[in-house]
């Protein structure tokens, strides 16, 4: 966990707390006569805000939900406010008319939010208290959050359950509830394809051929989730005799030494392995990985990325729960590293661990066999 994202956690608690208490005692007094909002009618509409702090999974996860506000809201503005590195989901996606990062431009941020006439306000964080300050501070008369933490809950004017277990992106939908939108089942799979253009000159110059391809995203943002990279070179040389692969190793900036270290080894097992970590922007790594024969790697924003394009994927699960964030069935697998204490990751918190079991656990076999059942189904 980075220092930034440590100091916001502890920011969250020390200051977030106490805030969302003295304003749920100030509105509790301010509106004691106040007439709880009726139901929300579509044609009355004009603007929606939508809060999503949080990493690239989240964001990803989060889109079947925006796409179902804009159908059920067609005349309404979508914004959504979110962190800096998750302005290239929204753009792939191209989901929201209004995007502001609150890490990069907070002051800005704040002032839109309370100068601008928001008809209703969701905040899809699960926990923590300053997404709940940002959606009281919108002025909304309809506020819409998760009955998880008591602190924050006075901040609402509409309360939704939440399931520390159930799927995440079940999760998200129930927030459409209290808006009068029908249920629809979560589709996260294949949902972003048709969306993305892609930059076919990068894919030519990196894959381009007619040999097929597997991608290999090795890093993450949580060094719990790590796969020993030793057995990308075995589960490579495993996929290059039974399928013919050749291999590109995507990453951001930060993961370029990992990725760098998985190509090397392959290379050295005589087998074809390019990696363009850090030197790819996100649209082109998508590119490359929607031409991809298969994509494997940890729980990532990566991993769900590659689920909404459409890819067969192979996702490997330590510390996180695979039942809340996995996608399985048809051309979707995990493999679980099922230690006794395993998951133990919820809410961007996690038990401090010294041996890393679930993941050790997880063998190349294991591993090559779920790549073999998606492909199978994805009849390749």
């Amino acid at each position: 966990m980075s220092f930034k994202t440590s100091l916001l956690k502890w920011m969250d608690t020390a200051v977030g707390g106490p805030l969302c208490r003295t304003a749920g005692t100030v509105d509790h007094f301010t509106r004691r006569n106040a007439s709880f909002p009726a139901p929300v009618q579509a044609d009355t509409v004009s603007r929606i805000l939508v809060i999503r702090p949080g990493g690239m999974g989240d964001m990803v996860m989060l889109l079947p939900v925006l796409a179902s506000l804009g159908e059920h809201f067609p005349a309404a503005r979508l914004s959504v406010v979110c962190e800096k590195r998750n302005l290239a989901i929204l753009g792939l996606a191209r989901s929201a008319a209004d995007v502001f990062a609150y890490d990069r431009e907070p002051l800005r941020v704040l002032h839109g939010l309370h100068s601008t006439r928001y008809d209703i306000a969701i905040d899809t964080e699960q926990f923590h208290h300053f997404s709940a300050l940002f959606a009281y501070w919108s002025r909304a008369p309809v506020r819409v959050g998760f009955k998880i933490n008591p602190t924050r809950n006075a901040l609402y004017t509409h309360l939704v359950n939440y399931a520390p277990d159930g799927p995440e992106g079940e999760q998200f939908l129930n927030l459409l509830s209290p808006l009068g939108i029908p249920r629809a089942p979560y589709r996260l799979q294949g949902t972003l394809r048709e969306k993305i253009v892609p930059d076919n000159e990068f894919v030519q110059s990196v894959a381009g051929g007619t040999d097929p391809y597997c991608v290999f995203h090795p890093g993450t943002s949580n060094a719990y989730k790590l796969w020993d990279t030793a057995r990308y070179t075995e589960l490579a040389r495993l996929l290059k005799k039974h399928h013919g692969l050749r291999f590109i190793i995507t990453g951001s900036r930060g993961e370029r030494d990992i990725a760098d270290r998985v190509a090397g080894m392959i290379r050295d097992g005589g087998i074809e392995a390019t990696s363009i970590a850090g030197h790819a922007s996100l649209l082109q790594a998508v590119s490359v990985i929607r031409g991809a024969r298969l994509f494997v790697g940890p729980d990532s924003g990566m991993g769900h990325l590659t689920v909404a394009v459409g890819v067969p994927t192979v996702i490997l699960f330590g510390p996180s729960d695979s039942d809340k964030w996995g996608a399985t069935g048809g051309t979707h697998a995990v493999v679980n590293g099922r230690a006794p204490c395993a998951p133990c990751f919820i809410f961007g918190y996690h038990k401090p661990c010294h041996r890393l079991d679930c993941m050790k656990v997880i063998t190349a076999a294991a591993v090559f066999d779920a790549c073999e059942r998606v492909l199978a189904t994805a009849g390749q």
